[in-house]
């Protein structure tokens, strides 16, 4: 049996089953709630695991933290933890998150701020651009990912395996996908620890990998600092910033049971997205001790496909899948209620049936879905469109959505700070990355949405105040 057929048969099974289960979840209950938060009422293990299958193990970690793996050993650990951490802060949120039954990032925006029209629509553009991004990433990913272990052309790769997304999705929207995502967890979960010590095994054991690679690669908890001081601080600001404001996190809140559910379910998902970090560093290590002559770390995954044997890379195939999955699906559903719920619904449809509105869902993800194909085709890059839609989300919704949680009991939040903060935010970021910035574009565009925030709240609320205290007319 050649390796492309015994790949193609152990992915066809999995996602066989996946599909099986994701209309059966569909088939069960009908609700046209269920598209959009699951029904309100995913118990805490598959909270737990839709968080990790999503955020916290995706194409970003099987190409770029493998790579940072290689390049600076415990790094990768380091940059994974970064998220875990934008997880765990979350946390923080979630009663208050849960108390209003919010289904997409704009309500957020509304219940501080209030209801207008333009920043309704310019909230909902902001949420879309990261989950958008992460579909397109997630596509380039496998297509670069199994041409070179199938010999099939990625043009044939990315139709192919986004067909089979819609599969997931269309069922019963965030039910499916999250139910579905809670079975990927559990397959990547345990390839994390098989891949692992296979790969360490490959490389001579522990003992001669510590031979090998680096001191400040390899020791621990040196290691952890491997990528450099300046690197790890950009780090944070383009990572932290992300995580805090992706609403496919968000939404995982709004379908939990409970915020005691949420908490438990982010808590559980954060420590296993320290755990993909591990693993990813685990790998990186290991390939550079068996090839530490590849020009650039973002080969390694790559290179250490061509090495496995054809048994083993049936099983790997089928972690790739279930990893990039996982995060395709939760985007695609991401998006489209975006579409359907903020825009669709309350300016262009407003009395429309709940059947209505699933039927709908149904037809924007086939166009969302055909839109990120043509893209990533075109423009075949998954660490630029994960590391702008990072940036261009965060560098608007950070600031305006955590000052206005922060000052929510005050009155010193205003529309016009929330707008300017989210218009001056992106520009910021858009100027930045058209000079190409050494430092990273986004932290120019958080800098702007700061000041931008305080000055115009401190502005306009002054003039309500005034309004308010102005002595009436006889």
């Amino acid at each position: 049996m050649t390796a492309t057929l015994m790949i193609v048969l152990s992915t066809s099974v999995l996602l066989l089953l996946s599909v099986g289960f994701s209309f059966w979840i569909s088939y069960i209950d009908k609700k046209a709630e269920n598209w959009t938060v699951g029904g309100r009422k995913l118990p805490v293990y598959v909270v737990a695991g839709t968080q990790y299958a999503t955020g916290g193990m995706g194409g970003g970690v099987l190409v770029a933290s493998v790579g940072i793996g290689y390049s600076s050993g415990w790094s990768a650990l380091t940059y994974n933890a970064l998220y875990a951490l934008g997880v765990l802060l979350l946390v923080f949120l979630v009663g208050w998150l849960h108390k209003h039954n919010f289904s997409t990032m704009p309500d957020i925006l509304k219940k501080l701020y209030g209801e207008n029209k333009f920043m309704i629509i310019l909230v909902t553009v902001l949420a879309i651009i990261l989950p958008f991004g992460w579909l397109c990433a997630q596509l380039v990913a496998f297509g670069s990912l199994f041409t070179s272990i199938t010999g099939i052309s990625v043009d044939y790769l990315i139709p192919i395996f986004a067909v089979i997304c819609l599969l997931f999705v269309l069922p019963g929207g965030m039910n499916s996908v999250a139910w579905t995502d809670f079975l990927f967890g559990i397959v990547i979960l345990i390839m994390t620890f098989v891949s692992g010590i296979y790969v360490v095994n490959a490389a001579g054991g522990w003992g001669e990998i510590v031979q090998s690679v680096p001191s400040r690669n390899v020791n621990f908890p040196d290691g952890l600092g491997g990528a450099g001081m300046y690197t790890i601080f950009l780090w944070i600001f383009a990572i932290l910033p992300g995580a805090l404001t992706n609403q496919m996190s968000f939404q995982r809140i709004y379908a939990s049971k409970s915020p005691k559910v949420a908490k438990q379910g982010f808590i559980i998902a954060a420590i296993l997205g320290v755990l993909s970090g591990t693993w990813a560093s685990v790998m990186g290590i290991s390939i550079y001790t068996m090839n530490p002559d590849l020009g650039n770390p973002e080969l390694a995954a790559g290179w250490l496909l061509a090495q496995i044997p054809v048994g083993f890379m049936a099983l790997y195939a089928a972690f790739i899948v279930s990893t990039i999955m996982s995060t395709l699906s939760s985007a695609l559903q991401s998006v489209v209620v975006n579409l359907t719920k903020d825009i669709y619904e309350p300016f262009i449809n407003p009395g429309v049936s709940n059947k209505k509105i699933v039927r709908i869902s149904r037809l924007l993800t086939v166009v969302i879905m055909l839109l990120s194909i043509i893209l990533a085709l075109y423009f075949p890059w998954t660490l630029g469109w994960m590391e702008s839609s990072y940036a261009y989300s965060a560098s608007g919704l950070l600031v305006p959505i955590f000052g206005g949680f922060i000052l929510k009991n005050s009155r010193l939040l205003t529309k016009q700070g929330a707008i300017g903060s989210m218009v001056v935010g992106i520009i910021s970021t858009a100027i930045a990355h058209l000079v190409d910035t050494s430092l990273p574009y986004v932290i120019f565009g958080l800098i702007g949405s700061l000041i931008t925030f305080i000055i115009l709240n401190f502005i306009y609320k002054n003039k309500e105040i005034s309004l308010e205290t102005k002595p009436k007319e006889a």
